[in-house]
């Protein structure tokens, strides 16, 4: 590494560990935290709008998720 490249290298390790003692530290979290939250807010979206979908299904064909030991569900039918 020459001088050049070693006087760049500490000058810019000086200025970032400067950037974050000034409150850098605080801007660059409150970025994370956004991103962070909106891919939640991005899933959570997600996950509701299949769930409703999912819901929407069962209510449609309610049969169709019955269950019994004795074989397939016919609506309107009793077993004893």
């Amino acid at each position: 590494m020459t001088f050049y490249e070693t006087i760049m290298l500490w000058f810019s390790t000086i200025v970032s560990a400067l950037y974050l003692i000034a409150g850098g530290w605080v801007k660059i979290r409150d970025y994370l935290k956004a991103k962070s939250q909106a891919k939640a807010d991005a899933i959570e979206l997600e996950v509701q709008t299949r769930l409703k979908a999912a819901q929407a299904a069962t209510a449609d064909a309610p049969a169709a998720t019955a269950t019994s030991t004795d074989g397939p569900v016919v609506a309107g039918t009793a077993t004893a």
